[in-house]
């Protein structure tokens, strides 16, 4: 087990977030310069997107979020996801991860442009429900400063319920 993820849990058992019940949690930190950065941990949510495109993991507090679109088709196998354009339509299995943080009353965002996504499912949590964790590591350039940034998040999460015709599902496409 990780450090990560024993972080994770402790952080997800602080927040009284209930995992196996359809809540999970994450924890990420964003290095900004080689001094600062910003570290957040709330809630996170694992949702399927419609017509097999893929899944979506979320998480976001007071301004701060990372959001990743993985992309392995309509299951969702463990292993590594490279970091993808967000445009990206052709290269069918990676992750595009995209995340806003705060400093101050100024918020900032990037996408990023490097770096991977490794999923691991584990054994049966009830309900045949799996539980999944999603390490993200990577950087990109920042809008608002044009300076590179660092990501590392942590996700744990239930695995979403098998598909009822659509009704499960997000909307997940890439917009230019």
């Amino acid at each position: 087990m990780s450090r990560t993820s024993v972080l994770l849990g402790l952080a997800v058992a602080g927040c009284g977030a209930a995992v196996g019940v359809g809540n999970g949690g994450v924890i990420a930190r964003v290095q900004y310069t080689p001094r600062d950065s910003v570290s957040f941990v709330t809630s996170a949510s694992l949702r399927r997107c419609g017509g097999g495109r893929g899944f979506i993991l979320e998480g976001e507090v007071r301004g701060n979020g990372v959001l990743v679109w993985l992309r392995p088709g309509d299951s969702l196998p463990q292993g590594r996801y490279p970091v993808l354009q967000r445009g990206d339509t052709s290269t069918p299995r990676g992750a595009v991860v995209a995340v806003r943080f705060m400093t101050a009353e100024l918020a900032h965002g990037v996408v990023l442009d490097s770096g991977s996504v490794t999923v691991t499912v584990s054994g049966d949590s009830g309900a045949g429900r799996r539980p999944v964790a999603a390490d993200v590591v990577g950087g990109g350039l920042e809008t608002v400063g044009a300076r590179r940034v660092r990501v590392e998040a942590a996700f744990a999460t239930p695995a979403p319920p098998p598909p009822r015709s659509g009704a499960d599902t997000v909307r997940c496409e890439a917009r230019p």
